[in-house]
């Protein structure tokens, strides 16, 4: 199958060794697409929510198939049932009404070709649900489904399923990186601020809420240290009872008492991470090919005493957060590909129940 020059410009050819059907996804959509997978990633620790819609394009046939694409409408979730893309019946409906809105009718360019989801759970492959959906609102042989894969510290991984012999396969026969600059060579292009929407569909999605950054709380953060400030006692009557002095002197006792052990638990702890030196974590970036390489002192007395780390990334507009176990905090350093030329790393260091120490570093290109 020939692909035209200005395809090979503009668009990412997706085609599968051995098969006559391709898929001619264009450089704008990937980029777009991708800022909508990441801020659904960021809402929510660890896993991150899924975001859907519907693919918008055009089909071509001769020799084989040839799917372009050209544009993506959101759909909302309401995640009723935690951070996977899995719509309500009301949410159904209003998908395949927006679907049918954009039935290929002849009176509009782009119709709808597809489906796509980002995909944070295991492995990359539809689940029964994505199947059905794509049974009732795409059931043409030529209708493709979109997976996007996100990473916190590598580029978004991505691919298409296209129905077989009238069924989908267990896995996508291509998976390719989902960014622009990996899958051109290209510098990175200078970005735009990622609120900023595509001028196709900038009412429509302007309007929108973002339901999962209000619905799901984020949870696995560790606590901020409590510092407990006691009352100072106050001086009892003038003209008190001489017997009232007897609970007071016991009640000045426990204060006394508690005062010391607190005092006592806050010098061990910093006993036990070692001197205000041994507390530096040494926060630094440094650029790196494809991203940048995040490092620290793993030799630190807090660090080798620590229980566990959370890293704390800023990235233009979405934020991940990534646990540290104690092997990987005494490596002392991370990979991570950035999505923005500002980025913003705080990193906490656990050393025990009572202490933790912590460093905060803004990198700017």
């Amino acid at each position: 199958m020939n692909v035209p020059a200005q395809d090979a410009q503009q668009y990412y050819v997706w085609q599968p060794a051995g098969k006559s059907f391709a898929v001619h996804v264009h450089l704008a959509v990937i980029e777009a697409l991708g800022s909508e997978v990441m801020r659904g990633f960021g809402a929510v620790p660890k896993r991150g929510a899924e975001v859907g819609g519907i693919l918008l394009g055009s089909v071509e046939h001769g020799d084989g198939t040839i799917v372009h694409i050209e544009d993506f409408e959101p759909v909302e979730c309401g995640y009723t049932r935690g951070p996977s893309y899995l719509l309500s019946p009301e949410e159904r409906e209003n998908f395949e009404d927006t679907a049918e809105g954009f039935r290929d009718d002849g009176s509009q360019r782009n119709h709808a070709v597809g489906f796509f989801r980002s995909h944070t759970r295991d492995g990359l492959a539809l689940a029964p649900e994505d199947t059905e959906l794509m049974d009732a609102c795409f059931p043409g042989p030529e209708s493709v489904a979109l997976l996007v894969k996100p990473f916190a510290t590598k580029p978004s991984v991505a691919g298409f399923f296209f129905r077989e012999n009238g069924s989908f396969p267990s896995s996508s026969p291509l998976e390719f990186p989902f960014r622009r600059h990996e899958l051109t060579g290209e510098q990175p292009p200078e970005r735009r601020p990622l609120t900023e929407k595509r001028p196709r569909s900038e009412e429509s999605r302007a309007s929108a809420p973002a339901p999962f950054e209000q619905s799901i709380p984020e949870t696995g953060k560790a606590p901020a240290p409590q510092r407990v400030a006691y009352p100072e006692p106050s001086a009892p009557p003038a003209k008190s009872s001489r017997w009232l002095w007897v609970p007071f002197s016991f009640v000045f006792l426990l204060l006394g008492l508690a005062l010391g052990y607190l005092l006592d638990l806050s010098f061990g702890s910093r006993a036990a991470a070692g001197s205000a030196a041994d507390l530096d974590l040494s926060l630094a970036v440094q650029k790196s090919d494809g991203g940048l390489s995040v490092q620290w002192n793993g030799n630190s007395a807090a660090i080798r005493n620590a229980g566990r780390g959370v890293l704390e990334v800023h990235d233009g507009g979405y934020a991940k957060t990534v646990e540290l176990d104690p092997s990987q905090l005494r490596g002392g350093k991370l990979a991570f590909h950035n999505a923005s030329d500002a980025v913003s790393f705080h990193l906490t260091v656990y050393v025990n129940s009572r202490l933790s120490v912590s460093e905060t570093l803004d990198w700017h290109q």
